[in-house]
């Protein structure tokens, strides 16, 4: 794999990892929340955390391993480009944790 190959799988990670998130969060929050109640609240906290821990880990590793050699900029884009999606999966699971229902 070439170097910029390297950096814009770097760059990309975050960002499918958060989408990726983003549908499961919600998936479960559905499944918790919908008229049949397919899974509990504390399964849903529970599964949404260990999504949660999944996903900002994915995100942090362009920032903790950024991609060598190639481009100083993709290098520096791949780093804030996982910062900001750590910090968007994050706050998209706190709504699982500042919330204790389903109600409005």
């Amino acid at each position: 794999m070439s170097d910029l190959t390297r950096q814009i799988v770097a760059i990309a990670r975050p960002g499918l990892t958060w989408a990726v998130h983003f549908v499961a969060i919600y998936a479960l929050i559905s499944a918790s929340c919908a008229a049949r109640a397919m899974i509990g609240h504390p399964t849903l906290v529970i599964a949404g955390g260990a999504v949660t821990v999944v996903a900002v880990a994915a995100c942090l590793w362009s920032v903790f391993a950024p991609p060598a050699g190639g481009s100083t900029d993709l290098r520096r884009a791949a780093v804030w480009g996982g910062l900001v999606f750590a910090l968007a999966c994050v706050a998209n699971a706190s709504a699982l944790f500042l919330f204790q229902g389903c109600g409005g």
